[in-house]
C-alpha cells in the first residue's frame, strides 16, 4: 500500500463524512486518514450514532481506493479492517473479538465500532470510506450506551493518541498485505477464529423468534450462518438478527 496521508482536524461532524468531501472534491485518489478530537454527529451501523467524549478516544476514517477488489467481494475488506482493529487492540489487552459483522468487544464488553461505506464503479470499489471509533482513554460513558469499555478502564494507564494512530495505521498496513495478495482464506479463517460465540452456543432474535444457536460460518457476502439446537441452518444479513445478552 502506498503511504498513507494523516489528516487532523480538531472539531468535525463526522469524519466519514468529511472524507466523503474530501472524495467529491477530486482531492485525493491515494490512500488518507482523517482523525479527529470532536466527531460532534459520529455515525454508526443503520441508524445508530457513535458518540465519544472529545479528545479521549481514537477517531478516524481511513480512505482507501482498492486495485482490482470486485465489488462483491468487499465483505473482505471489511473482514481486514475489523482484522487490523482487533490486532492494534490486542497490543494492550487480551481476549478481544469481532461482534459480526465488526464490532469490537473485549471480555463481553464495547470497545469500538466501525462503519464501512463504499463506491462501486463498474463491478469493481473505486474507493472505500472505512470508519472507526476505540474507546482509549474516556472513563464515564452516557447511561444511554451499553456495556461500553475503554482500554484505560482495562489498565488504568493514559495513551497518547498520535501515538495510538500510528499503531492502528501499521496494523492496518499489516493486514491489507493479505487482502493485496489475494490470501482470502487466511483473512476469513482468522475473521472466524476471532468472532465473539464462534462455535459457542448463545441467544439470538429473528422475526420476533428467541433461538439459542451457534455461528457456523460467515459466506463471502458477509452473511452470518447460525445453525440451532435442532440442526436447522440460516443465514441472515446484517440488521435482520439480533445478539441476546
Amino acid at each position: 500500500m502506498h503511504t498513507i496521508t494523516k489528516i487532523f482536524r480538531k472539531r468535525v461532524s463526522s469524519t466519514n463524512i468529511f472524507a466523503a468531501s474530501l472524495i467529491a472534491d477530486g482531492n485525493s485518489t491515494e490512500p488518507f486518514w482523517i482523525r479527529t478530537d470532536d466527531q460532534y454527529a459520529g455515525r454508526g451501523q443503520g441508524a445508530h450514532t457513535w458518540k465519544t467524549e472529545p479528545g479521549k478516544n481514537l477517531t478516524g476514517s481511513l480512505v482507501i481506493f482498492p486495485d482490482g477488489l470486485q465489488g462483491a467481494a468487499q465483505f473482505f475488506l471489511s473482514m481486514t479492517f475489523s482484522l487490523a482493529a482487533a490486532d492494534f487492540l490486542s497490543l494492550f489487552t487480551d481476549q478481544v473479538k469481532i461482534k459480526w459483522p465488526n464490532d469490537l468487544y473485549v471480555n463481553g464488553e464495547k470497545i469500538g465500532g466501525i462503519l464501512i461505506e463504499t463506491s462501486i464503479l463498474g463491478n469493481y470499489l473505486h474507493h472505500a470510506i472505512l470508519g472507526i471509533g476505540i474507546n482509549i482513554n474516556q472513563e464515564i460513558f452516557p447511561a444511554t450506551i451499553p456495556n461500553p469499555l475503554s482500554l484505560r478502564q482495562i489498565s488504568g494507564q493514559n495513551y497518547d493518541l498520535e501515538e495510538m494512530e500510528d499503531l492502528f495505521l501499521e496494523s492496518f498496513r499489516n493486514r491489507y498485505r493479505y487482502l493485496e495478495a489475494g490470501n482470502r482464506d487466511t483473512i476469513r479463517k482468522e475473521y472466524l477464529e476471532k468472532m465473539l460465540r464462534f462455535d459457542q452456543p448463545g441467544r439470538y432474535k429473528a422475526s420476533e423468534r428467541e433461538f439459542t444457536a451457534r455461528i457456523v460460518d460467515v459466506n463471502e457476502f458477509g452473511y452470518l450462518i447460525l445453525q440451532e439446537d435442532s440442526g436447522v441452518m440460516q443465514e441472515f444479513a446484517f440488521q435482520e438478527v439480533e445478539y441476546l445478552f
